[in-house]
């Protein structure tokens, strides 16, 4: 272990025993540090956790406390709901030199909810690095490749190496601890008296698990731009870990898991990556090793340290690939995936199932920036391996192009696109029943902002939504949908008396085989802020609209729809926080067989506060000079004995 200068090793041993030359047991604490330092290099992480430590208060107490009611009324007998509702809580946590122990509690409706800290599940990991190596001590992760392992922890010990043209990685360790079953209730007798006499709910416990042990190994050659890697993955559960009645219902799996990765780059405007993964996966240990031939048998029974081969085994394919272009004015990339029916490997998350999909991705910077056009295109489709009933096709695409055309006008265009169809399968698909479906999303909103003594805004905005049938021998209704609006507004920020405004309106054309309608509709608001300082944020808002819904279908009559809101917040000192809403609307539900549902009114009104602190019970010791020379000439002792063995180990 080198380090650069004698002043940094200095203020990192510092750093890392103040606490400890100070407390009464600092013989114990430098005892500790000195054999952290003799068996790994100085690491980042553990410097930071360190220095957190020094410099976190002994104790501190945060959190809040609050309190809120509620009031609702409707008059529709479709709607459901308590009509007074109230809360209590309460959140605390006691902060020990930067440890935190969390406690809450919960009182709504008269139902308790009620958490404490528990002994965690320790977990300690150091990833030391060494010039071109790093290791992996405790709990850790790597990356392997898409379909053999990535990103899972393991408790165990890795490597990873980075030379100038060999890399390599590898680990072992246990990927999935055994669930301790005595954690399905591990409440004492009078935890579970006093829980009942509060109401609280027993811990929902889940299905137990083995002990999977896991390891794998990498090796390739190129850097991190250019390289070709090979790697392999190796999981296997422990069935003893857990009782034999639970063998029947949990079964223990085995994976191996084989990936080829690479990377090709030509500087910065070109990439090109692909992945491969084989599985080789077992659902069900239990199955003995297969036996077809003696020879076979003994072939097999030879190999089985790496993977057994049994009766329920599978093998399947995956893999990806992806061109990737980059230059000033366009990005873009071309991206292609499959996966068999049932890929798994127990190294990495789970993936959907029997499909491919071929993707493209554009984006255009044009006018120096002012202009930002994206294109989308993406096709999925299943049943790789033909046994499906029927095979499904979803195609999307889409358009959003953006323009700043001067300071102050803006222009925003969106299109979206979705076609659904389905094919035969296994089983020859009706024309009354098959899915043969498009979705149209069109936006368009011009903005204009101006500043002249205040801050206006006007928009106008049109959308067109329509979700079609293209099945004509649809046996029932096809539920088709059209739906086309217009609008424009207009804001207003008024800075001298802090007050915002808005207003706007709504036209819109509704069509579809159950209801169809003409609305107009009015929306209006204001946001104004009534005290604003250092410590005190007032404020106070109202938003409302009023529609008018001409129906056209025979038999029902034209309705109206008025919603308004009113609302205060208040805020003192980031400690005292406090809201007030009310509402009352009043509207029309949907025509149910012809025949319309009475007209709804819809009240509520809630009510809440919460404060929130943070206190400092015991502050951090300033220490003083001398206790501060005694400790520099400490260190200076210490780093001089390191040198001096160092120098003879060179020897």
């Amino acid at each position: 272990m080198t380090f650069t200068s004698r002043e940094w090793h200095k203020k990192l041993i510092a750093s890392r025993f103040h606490i400890a030359l100070f407390s009464p047991k600092k013989s114990i604490w430098l005892l500790i540090v000195l054999l952290m330092m003799a068996i790994m290099p100085a690491d980042a992480q553990i410097r930071q956790r360190i220095n957190a430590i020094k410099n976190a208060d002994p104790l501190t107490i945060s959190g809040s406390v609050g309190a809120s009611m509620g009031i609702a009324h409707n008059n529709s007998p479709t709607y459901y709901s308590t009509p007074f509702s109230y809360s209590l809580f309460g959140n605390f946590n006691f902060s020990i030199y930067g440890f935190n122990l969390p406690i809450s509690f919960y009182f709504i409706n008269n139902s308790t909810n009620f958490s404490y800290p528990r002994l965690p599940a320790i977990s300690l990991g150091m990833t030391p690095t060494y010039k071109r190596w790093r290791f992996h001590i405790g709990t850790s992760s790597l990356h392997f490749s898409n379909y053999t392992y990535s990103g899972l922890t393991f408790l165990g010990a890795g490597v990873e190496y980075q030379g100038k043209l060999l890399r390599a990685a590898a680990f072992g360790g246990i990927i999935n601890r055994k669930t301790n079953l005595r954690q399905y209730d591990d409440r004492s007798a009078f935890q579970r008296l006093s829980d009942s006499l509060l109401g609280l709910n027993i811990p929902e416990s889940s299905l137990p698990q083995y002990r999977r042990w896991g390891g794998g190994v990498k090796i390739g050659v190129g850097n991190a731009q250019n390289y070709i890697d090979l790697s392999v993955f190796k999981a296997k559960d422990q069935l003893n870990t857990l009782p034999e009645e639970w063998r029947d219902t949990i079964k223990g799996k085995e994976n191996l898991a084989i990936g080829l990765s690479g990377r090709f780059a030509i500087r910065r405007w070109f990439s090109f990556t692909a992945n491969l993964g084989v599985s080789f996966y077992s659902d069900d240990i239990r199955d003995s090793i297969l036996n077809v031939s003696e020879k076979s048998h003994k072939t097999l029974k030879n190999i089985a340290w790496l993977y057994g081969v049994r009766g329920n085994s599978i093998v399947r394919f995956a893999g990806d690939a992806a061109m990737n272009f980059h230059t000033k004015i366009f990005n873009g990339s071309l991206t292609y995936r499959f996966i068999q029916p049932d890929y798994a490997s127990l190294g990495t998350s789970n993936f959907s199932q029997n499909t491919h999909s071929l993707g493209a991705n554009t984006n255009f910077r044009m006018f120096k920036g002012k202009s930002n056009l994206t294109l989308v295109g993406y096709i999925q489709r299943d049943n790789l391996n033909h046994k499906q009933m029927y095979t499904n096709q979803v195609i999307t695409y889409s358009m959003n192009w953006n323009n700043n055309i001067t300071e102050n006008l803006e222009l925003g265009i969106m299109y979206n696109g979705i076609k659904q169809n389905q094919y035969d399968g296994t089983c020859i698909v009706p024309d009354s029943i098959r899915l043969n479906r498009i979705t149209h999303t069109v936006m368009f909103a011009p903005s204009y902002t101006f500043y002249k003594n205040n801050d206006h805004t006007v928009f106008v905005n049109f959308d067109f939504v329509q979700n079609k049938n293209l099945n004509k021998n649809y046996f029932s209704a096809s539920g088709d949908v059209m739906t086309i609006s217009a609008g424009a507004g207009y804001n207003i920020m008024l800075r001298a008396i802090r007050l915002s405004l808005n207003v706007g309106y709504d036209y819109s054309i509704s069509k579809s085989e159950g209801y169809n309608y003409d609305s107009h509709t009015l929306h209006y608001g204001l946001s104004y802020n009534i005290m604003s300082k250092d410590k005190l944020n007032w404020n106070a808002f109202y938003n409302g609209s009023c529609g008018y819904n001409i129906i056209k279908d025979e038999g029902a009559s034209n309705n109206i729809s008025v919603s308004n809101c009113v609302g205060s917040t208040f805020n003192y000192n980031s400690a005292h926080s406090a809201s007030m809403y009310l509402s009352l609307s009043n509207f029309s539900e949907n025509i149910v067989i012809g025949q319309k549902i009475a007209t709804a009114l819809d009240c509520r009104f809630t009510l809440a506060y919460t404060y929130s602190f943070n206190k400092v019970v015991i502050k951090k010791g300033e220490g003083n000079k001398k206790k501060e020379e005694r400790m520099n000439k400490k260190l200076d002792k210490i780093f001089e004995k390191s040198q001096k063995k160092r120098a003879k180990q060179q020897e």
